[in-house]
């Protein structure tokens, strides 16, 4: 009987931790720009020249082609503001939201959080003006 209850505690242990791991993560309102930004579904380079993170779930990228995009990722990365450097993950020269991810470095190695989706931007101007809102929260 001991040995049933331990195997259950086991058992209900694991599944909490499994629900916990694909809960998917809620993105903040405020990462919210369908209404006034045009939304990409993917970005078509091949190579980001630059890049600037905005806080821990933000950035914008700019392509070889200088056309700017707004990033927001599934989730918050806590090491990419101080990042140094990040890596992304493309599918045939294409990078695509729901699909591709930024490569964070952190102390305990990388973290790849999902591209939640992708907005592009007029102009650098524009990527200013999003950056700065962004960064009032």
């Amino acid at each position: 009987m001991k040995k049933i209850l331990e195997y259950s505690g086991l058992l209900l242990v694991s599944l909490l931790l499994t629900a916990c791991a694909t809960t998917p993560f809620k993105v903040a309102d405020r990462y919210n720009f369908d209404n006034e930004l045009k939304e990409a579904k993917e970005i078509s380079s091949l190579r980001i020249k630059s890049w600037e993170s905005i806080d821990v779930q933000s950035l914008i990228i700019e392509n070889d082609l200088k056309d700017y995009y707004l990033l927001i990722l599934n989730r918050p990365a806590p090491a990419l503001p101080s990042a140094e450097s990040i890596g992304v993950t493309r599918t045939v020269n294409k990078i695509k939201k729901g699909f591709d991810n930024i490569v964070v470095p952190d102390s305990s190695g990388t973290e790849s959080y999902i591209i939640h989706n992708i907005y592009k931007l007029e102009s650098r101007d524009q990527a200013t003006e999003i950056k700065n809102r962004l960064k009032r929260y």
